[in-house]
């Protein structure tokens, strides 16, 4: 072939737009490890130079690493929920309220054992009434969010009342080590055993990419749903006693606002909040980690709690928009 008849070729090709490499680099399978990773480094680098250092004294580590510690534990869990294409960012009061639920107990019982179980409970039979909404009586899951946050916040706020609920100060410093690390490990690798090595993971992201189609070939995603919202229910018990053992006290504004940090954690994560083949469950506590360092940087260098919040809505439209499309291609083996 001549050199003009090459080039007569090469312009009638359709030539790539940037939107179109900006879809490639999205829909490339390694994209929702690496970008996550790479954030959190890049975060990490930016304070620590913004901060002359004092980002990385150890003071400032802990405090990152147990508030992520809460955080993370909520993202892993509604990672369940968010595979199957609904959004509930109600956890956090829920959550809350568990944890309010477990104080009570305790100081009606003295056994932080009791305390424990409550929390868990509570946190399960919660999430269940949002799922009961949510699949049962079909109401869309945004609403359910809206309403449970409402309720819970307000239930919270009676049965605390002006002063904290106080629990065992000594007790809570021993349990804040062995039984938070222990327990977390142990749901942890549950929850990757069962998302990623069985087959309710597999059917949680084949209805989040296109329930019809699930129910077609014989899945049942009433059930599947339900499952979810347990191991998510499971998750908030774990993080509400997380939550009480770490301050030995529960306020009645415990939880608020915890919702939308569980939501940022997951798109910053690389996990897409509406489901399908991107969807995992670790991707909430690499996102737990960097969301926390973020809120922690930006207050070390001066911003305002307030611009804080406008520079986390930003963050989080731009992680959607790069996270949360749906491939346009058909799902891989691995993906799957």
């Amino acid at each position: 072939m001549s050199t003009s008849s090459a080039a007569a070729v090469n312009e009638r090709e359709p030539r790539l737009t940037l939107t179109d490499r900006i879809d490639i680099i999205k829909n490339n399978r390694f994209f929702p490890l690496v970008f996550p990773l790479a954030m959190l480094l890049l975060l990490l680098l930016l304070f620590t130079a913004l901060t002359g250092g004092e980002f990385m004294k150890k003071s400032v580590i802990m405090g990152i690493f147990n508030q992520s510690f809460i955080t993370g534990t909520m993202a892993t869990a509604v990672a369940f929920i968010y595979s199957t294409g609904n959004i509930d960012f109600s956890v956090g009061n829920a959550m809350g309220l568990a944890c309010v639920l477990g104080a009570l107990a305790y100081q009606s019982t003295g056994s932080m054992a009791v305390m424990v179980i409550v929390t868990m409970a509570g946190g399960v039979l919660l999430m269940m009434f949002n799922c009961t909404l949510c699949v049962t009586f079909r109401v869309k899951p945004a609403m359910v969010a809206i309403v449970a946050m409402s309720i819970y916040s307000a239930v919270c706020v009676v049965l605390v009342g002006a002063a904290p609920l106080g629990v065992d100060y000594g007790i809570s410093k021993t349990l804040e080590d062995g039984f938070r690390y222990g327990s977390f490990l142990v749901y942890f690798g549950l929850c990757l055993l069962l998302y990623h090595g069985t087959a309710i993971g597999r059917k949680l992201r084949f209805i989040g990419g296109n329930e019809k189609c699930a129910v077609q070939t014989g899945i049942n995603a009433v059930k599947t749903q339900y499952i979810s919202f347990l191991f998510a229910g499971i998750g908030v018990g774990l993080a509400g006693v997380y939550q009480t053992i770490r301050t030995a006290n529960v306020a009645s504004t415990v939880g608020t606002g915890m919702g939308t940090d569980v939501m940022l954690a997951t798109v910053l994560g690389g996990m897409s909040i509406f489901g399908g083949t991107k969807s995992n469950c670790y991707a909430g506590l690499i996102g737990a980690i960097t969301v926390t360092i973020l809120n922690k940087g930006l207050l070390m260098v001066g911003v305002s709690s307030t611009l804080i919040q406008g520079i986390r809505g930003v963050v989080f439209l731009l992680l959607v928009y790069l996270n949360s499309e749906r491939q346009k291609t058909l799902p891989s083996r691995q993906q799957f």
